[in-house]
């Protein structure tokens, strides 16, 4: 088990109580990624969602009721219990799998019939996102769709440094006064929380390289809000 995981399971209320960091912006990517699911995966698909969380995104999936079956899987058991608890699947038929996608996990879904993959802000907990995503094109059918938010980072220092000082404001309420000193106090203090989340970030350039070569076509990063990204990749239909 990746230590991102226990550190999730330690903090499982508290993360479904406040919706994580900067929730408005990340309720802009997740609505983004359900556009682009429900525009690429046939009505009525069957759909596989990696590190659910507490349910915030599938609560979406669930209320635009474009999915009539979705495996809802997480490697922290408090987080997938918050889930199980508060969800209502309506007509959908609702899978509660406690899954590690940082592992070998592809094979516990051969011949389920997989239309799409979805995960929000959690892939970039995978230190191998190469093998995550090979798995991911394992487990699709022909003219499957893998749509996903992220957390990414920049594609060199000074960008870095571009999105480690967005997010210093994002946490002292977007504060004018804030020296540059103060901001890069703020950043270092921002990084060391990250690195204790287990967080390996990567650039929209790398996870898109990764997704090529997993075989996957039609790929590309369609929204970002500096930290945040939505990548939208499919499987060919001859596969």
């Amino acid at each position: 088990m990746s230590e991102s995981i226990t550190f999730y399971n330690d903090r499982a209320e508290r993360y479904h109580r406040t919706g994580g960091f900067a929730p408005e912006r990340k309720a802009r990517a997740l609505q983004v990624t359900l556009d682009l699911l429900a525009a690429l995966a046939p009505p009525g698909s069957t759909l596989l969602q990696l590190g659910a969380g507490t349910g915030l995104l599938t609560e979406r999936l669930l209320q635009a009721g474009h999915f009539s079956e979705i495996y809802v899987t997480d490697g922290a058991q408090a987080m997938l219990e918050i889930a199980q608890q508060t969800l209502d699947p309506g007509d959908t038929l609702l899978h509660f799998d406690l899954l590690d996608f940082t592992t070998d996990w592809a094979g516990r879904f051969a011949g389920t019939g997989i239309d799409a993959v979805t995960s929000s802000m959690a892939i970039h907990h995978a230190e191998d996102k190469q093998r995550l995503f090979d798995q991911v094109f394992a487990v699709l059918k022909p003219a499957g769709v893998f749509c996903f938010a992220d957390h990414v980072a920049g594609t060199s220092s000074g960008i870095q440094y571009l999105i480690g000082r967005e997010r210093a404001l994002e946490r002292r309420g977007r504060d004018k006064r804030m020296t540059p000193e103060q901001i890069r106090q703020v950043i270092q203090i921002d990084e060391q929380v990250q690195r204790k989340e287990g967080n390996r970030c990567e650039s929209v350039v790398q996870y898109q390289d990764y997704l090529v070569q997993s075989g996957f076509q039609d790929v590309d990063c369609l929204w970002r809000d500096y930290w945040l990204a939505v990548f939208v990749a499919q499987k060919p239909e001859n596969e």
